[in-house]
């Protein structure tokens, strides 16, 4: 397993034994995991609400039996892709069902060896991989947000820039599969991210226009312009002629 895939994953483990959560929470962030503990199904909901996670590592029982399934009932509502994996000491058929009903990834039984359960945690993230990343830059707010709604609805992980500055950090981090440029952003500035995209990463460039007679940016390798519906499906073409090329 490359621990690398691991990092910086968003990890909530909900378990009500305190020296479980010490150790196994020590134990994941050493494979990567950003972790955050809870004892409590409330503490655990609160924690859903505020925060955005990868995954959810739950005991079955937790104030009592059964409650952990009111934590991923929360979760499920606010981020239907979170992977989650049940912690449990004694399974039973009725319990199943309801975590089919749930969506439930998978179960693990206690005491959990680490290796086990890692190993688990990353088969489950790799099956709930994004299509692919896409950066996607605008100097307009709203549409940015727009924009970044519209891609994850259709299954990729987004990273979306508002400003010259930041762009351009984003741009030199590379790792991307496809970098998006607004219409709102001038040509002069369109130039300097595409120079610094290209630096780092050879993925497609799409840039938008509002109207055909726009002028075309240089470094960019499709123009288009905005309306949603056109967009999503270049940019579906786009990943997968991206992907067919590197099977």
């Amino acid at each position: 397993m490359e621990q690398a895939k691991l990092t910086r994953k968003r990890l909530l483990f909900v378990d009500d034994e305190p020296a479980i959560r010490k150790t196994l929470s020590v134990i994941l962030a050493r494979y990567g995991f950003a972790v955050t503990v809870a004892g409590t199904v409330a503490e655990a909901i609160d924690e859903v609400k505020t925060k955005e996670f990868d995954l959810l590592l739950s005991d079955l029982n937790i104030d009592r039996e059964g409650d952990g399934y009111e934590v991923i009932r929360a979760m499920r509502e606010v981020n239907p892709d979170c992977v989650t994996i049940v912690l449990t000491g004694h399974p039973d058929v009725e319990s199943a069902v309801e975590g089919l009903h749930l969506g439930v990834d998978d179960y693990i039984m206690k005491p959990a060896k680490a290796d086990v359960l890692v190993a688990l945690l990353a088969e489950k993230l790799a099956a709930r991989k994004a299509k692919a990343r896409i950066l996607s830059v605008s100097y307009d707010q709203t549409l940015l947000r727009m924009r970044h709604m519209l891609f994850e609805t259709q299954g990729y992980e987004v990273v979306s820039s508002h400003g010259l500055m930041s762009s351009l950090e984003h741009c030199e981090q590379g790792s991307f599969d496809l970098f998006v440029l607004g219409h709102s952003i001038p040509d002069e500035d369109k130039k300097r991210l595409v120079q610094a995209f290209r630096k780092v990463c050879p993925a497609p460039i799409i840039s938008l226009r509002r109207t055909v007679g726009d002028q075309k940016v240089d470094g960019a390798d499709y123009h288009i312009e905005t309306d949603p519906e056109p967009l999503l499906k270049l940019v579906a073409d786009v990943i997968r002629k991206r992907a067919a090329a590197h099977q």
